[in-house]
């Protein structure tokens, strides 16, 4: 059985969703560690995989603050020994600062179920319209295989074993649905966002796994 770690909030951005779906039918194992608690080490975490999770803090210049971070370097350890490692939003944010990389603030918050510019070298599997929701822009690292982008930002790259995904791949409605009442948020582009992911909901879960099937079979 493989073992997957999770690194996420205890109550906020921390459902697993089609993610969690594709643990189950993998058979593996999933060990959760959250950012609450202090102080956060993966120092004697056994996984063949981490996962990182999206958050509210950021790591955006200028904005990035002591615990975000203290979890860049987290990431920039767990990695730097080839381990494999999927960052989602957040966690692709990370990364990006981990390896040399940087993100920016935009003047405002970017939601929607969308298609990316995909690059000669992105695999099928990153094909299609995925769900979006971030207000801090990736510029991926030197090197770095970006394999797509949206106008303001590079939202797939990869860097050896670690993959960072900026559309948010574990959503469904239901979780975009809480996360808006959670951050109270009422907006056209969140309906949009919700209306797009359960009008493609099966398309949606199996384009997630196949994706996850690809990295986690792609060393």
């Amino acid at each position: 059985m493989k073992r997957a770690v999770v690194l996420s909030h205890r109550a906020v951005a921390h459902e697993l969703g089609n993610i969690g779906t594709w643990f189950e039918l993998r058979d593996y194992e999933v060990e959760h560690v959250y950012r609450e608690d202090s102080p956060v080490s993966l120092d004697d975490v056994e996984g063949d995989v981490l996962f990182v999770l999206g958050s509210p803090h950021s790591v955006a210049n200028g904005y990035c603050l002591e615990p975000a971070q203290q979890e860049i370097e987290l990431v920039r350890k767990w990695v730097s020994g080839g381990r494999e490692f999927v960052g989602i939003c957040f966690g692709a944010q990370v990364l990006a600062c981990a390896l040399g990389g940087s993100v920016r603030r935009m003047d405002q918050t970017f939601r929607a179920y969308t298609e990316m510019t995909l690059t000669p070298s992105a695999h099928d599997v990153v094909q299609g319209n995925w769900a979006v929701w971030h207000e801090d822009a990736i510029t991926a690292p030197v090197g770095a295989e970006v394999m797509a982008r949206l106008p303001h930002a590079d939202t797939i790259f990869r860097v050896g074993n670690a993959w960072g995904i900026q559309p948010h791949i574990e959503f469904t409605g239901d979780i975009v649905e809480r996360l808006a009442t959670t951050f109270k948020v009422d907006t056209p582009d969140v309906g949009a966002l919700v209306d797009g992911l359960r009008a493609n909901e099966v398309d949606h879960v199996r384009r997630t796994h196949q994706l996850l099937d690809y990295i986690c079979s792609n060393p």
